[in-house]
């Protein structure tokens, strides 16, 4: 999957959580969300309508965010609420990991495998 491919992706299932999404779906999303938000908030101290842009953005990719990692997670067969870890300092430690490991080959609890 690549960018462009991955952005449709995570839009198109805007609230969904069911299924589970590729590394790649994830960290192509993720990337392109820092590319569209990092300019934005450098530019937000110098500009009041930048800056009530950034947050439109930042509000508009709160729910995919959100969805495409709890579909991550359901990946490598975890649940979604293991995203509420990284409310603690240690917790974001497992919480990369399991956003950075490799797909369950086989089907899992959560549905088959994105990459078959």
């Amino acid at each position: 999957m690549n960018l462009i491919e991955s952005v449709k992706t995570c839009f198109k299932k805007y609230g969904v959580i069911e299924g589970r999404a590729s590394r790649s779906e994830y960290w192509f999303f993720i990337l392109f969300y820092a590319l569209v938000s990092i300019p934005l908030e450098l530019f937000a101290y110098e500009n009041l309508n930048i800056a009530i842009i950034e947050l439109i953005v930042t509000i508009g990719f709160l729910i995919p965010t959100i969805t495409v990692a709890t579909r991550r997670l359901h990946d490598v067969n975890r649940s979604g609420w293991w995203q509420l870890i990284s409310f603690t300092i240690i917790g974001i430690i497992p919480l990369l990991y399991w956003l950075c490991k490799n797909s369950d080959e086989e089907n899992n609890r959560f549905g088959s495998n994105p990459l078959k």
